[in-house]
């Protein structure tokens, strides 16, 4: 028995379930000539007749009926087979490695980590708190969440959330300690910072101020700077976002701004396309958004 070809077998199961060649020729788009060629082709190769071609269709003999059976019962299986194969590659799944700030991660990723994998719970996730810049392909890294300007070229960078800041302290602290006007007046207070911030740079109009004040409190982690803020210790730059969650809070040198922050999720172009790495960016894009 020579090698028989699964499409022979396809196109016999349809010639059968229209009932003749040219049916099954306009179902299939294959001529008929070429259907008959192949139906031929394949009972030369098993050795015997299956179908009976008569001029009102075409019928099956008995070996055809037990063969016919079988095809069908075989063409289901190869096609759940490839479709389990599309589904395991369109299912977000594997490990996730992921790079990201420390303040970033604790304040926007890691809250919302449990209902991101509850969507999705065959993904893994590995992720690398630093505020320092990781090699991404030396790191292995799937997607990094960058602050600021992104300067590689070879990299896709998805704009996630912008950040406005602000100085902000409690009333009480206020009270204590006066309001400043200028920002410059910001040397003469108990200035709590993320370190890796300073100097800040003020702005009103035309005209530019950058401070560069020596922190009574210094942390490399804005997550540990606001709650510091917050319980009056101090007064420094917080997001407006985070200061929502702190109503005791004032902000000071409204006139002035502060400017802004992008956050961006990086992946390398040919990461995009893996199902765990494009599920985490559009579950997290639309999450803020």
């Amino acid at each position: 028995m020579s090698q028989i070809s699964l499409d022979d077998i396809r196109l016999f199961v349809s010639v059968v379930q229209a009932g003749s060649l040219s049916a099954a020729s306009d179902l299939t788009g294959v001529p008929a000539s070429r259907l008959s060629r192949r139906l031929t082709q394949l009972e030369n190769s098993l050795g015997t007749q299956l179908i009976n071609r008569g001029k009102k269709g075409v019928s099956l003999n008995e070996l055809g009926e037990h063969f016919f059976a079988h095809a069908q019962n075989m063409l289901e299986q190869a096609d759940a087979a490839i479709q389990s194969i599309q589904n395991g590659l369109n299912k977000p799944s594997g490990l996730l490695r992921i790079s990201a700030p420390v303040d970033v991660a604790h304040r926007y990723v890691i809250p919302y980590l449990n209902d991101y994998l509850t969507e999705y719970p065959d993904v893994m996730i590995d992720i690398n708190l630093s505020q320092q810049k990781v090699n991404m392909i030396q790191d292995g890294i799937d997607i990094a969440i960058r602050v600021g300007s992104i300067e590689n070229d070879n990299v896709v960078a998805k704009r996630w959330l912008d950040m406005q800041f602000g100085i902000f302290a409690t009333q009480s602290y206020l009270d204590t300690y006066g309001v400043p006007t200028n920002p410059n007046d910001l040397y003469d207070h108990r200035i709590i910072a993320q370190t890796l911030s300073l100097p800040w740079q003020f702005q009103k109009d035309d005209q530019l101020i950058k401070i560069n004040p020596h922190p009574f409190i210094g942390c490399n982690d804005f997550t540990a700077v606001d709650p510091l803020i917050a319980q009056g210790l101090g007064i420094g730059k917080m997001t407006f976002e985070s200061s929502r969650h702190h109503p005791q809070l004032v902000r000071v040198l409204t006139d002035w701004e502060m400017g802004s922050k992008t956050i961006s999720m990086l992946y390398y172009k040919n990461r995009g396309g893996i199902p765990a790495v494009r599920s985490f960016i559009d579950w997290y894009v639309d999450l803020f958004n």
